[in-house]
């Protein structure tokens, strides 16, 4: 046995780690002792091994998976990717609890609204096939004054699109961007919007980097119309409100 030796109980002492933890990651090859007795199975570790153990505390300190964690010690060449996309986790994870907190504080201070699911069946979403999700996004607040809000947080990724109303009530509705390789994505999609001044909307939709396909119009039996094409092929028609 070398007299340098440390047992896993003092090198957990030493490193900040419990003998639970020590031997889980041995277990998935992160921290391997350096012996291991044959006979008692008690795991030992070298001196040197201590600043890879305090290393291993502080990444897994900040929620940083045992994988990633192995290869920002093992693979220094892509530490700043690793960290930056853990880093985004971190800022999408604080987002969702804030979000969870604000309709807490909705709760407590205006009750849970009772909502009754509709009898039947509504449309509450379209979904609008783009290029260029935030180009997209820009285009629809540049020309209709829409407002985008996450509509879901993931541990991987957020998704946005413009909401109106409240889930849950009679005025809720979604408009979703989405990119081709969205699981069932489709071709353009044609929708309607009622506006205040048709003119003044047909107009700032064109500003914006529409294309006309019907001027403002009056339609018998129908309100005053007209129809413009987004950037991305999507037809929206705008109705006099």
């Amino acid at each position: 046995m070398d007299t340098d030796e440390i047992s896993i109980g003092r090198f957990g002492r030493l490193c900040g780690l419990s003998v639970h933890t020590l031997r889980h990651y041995d277990d998935v090859g992160l921290l391997t002792p350096a012996r291991v007795d044959p006979a008692t199975g008690y795991r030992y570790y070298r001196p040197d091994q201590l600043e890879r153990a305090r290393h291993i505390r502080s990444l897994r300190w900040t929620d940083l998976s045992v994988e990633d964690t192995r290869t920002v010690l093992d693979d220094p060449s892509r530490t700043d990717a690793v960290l930056a996309a853990h880093r985004e986790r971190l800022e999408r994870d604080r987002a969702r609890l804030s979000a969870s907190l604000g309709d807490t504080e909705r709760f407590a201070g205006d009750g849970v609204a009772a909502s009754s699911p509709p009898a039947g069946a509504r449309p509450v979403q379209v979904k609008l096939l783009v290029a260029d999700v935030d180009a997209a996004a820009a285009f629809y607040c540049d020309a209709f004054g829409f407002e985008l809000e996450v509509t879901q947080r993931t541990a991987d990724a957020d998704f946005s699109g413009f909401v109106f109303g409240r889930y849950g009530e009679s005025d809720f509705f979604l408009v979703h961007l989405q990119t081709a390789d969205y699981p069932g994505a489709a071709g353009p999609a044609t929708i309607g919007m009622l506006v205040d001044d048709l003119d003044v909307a047909h107009r700032r939709a064109l500003d914006a980097g529409a294309t006309q396909v019907l001027g403002p119009h009056d339609t018998e039996g129908m309100p005053r119309s007209s129809a413009v094409r987004d950037p991305d092929e999507n037809v929206v028609w705008l109705y006099q409100g």
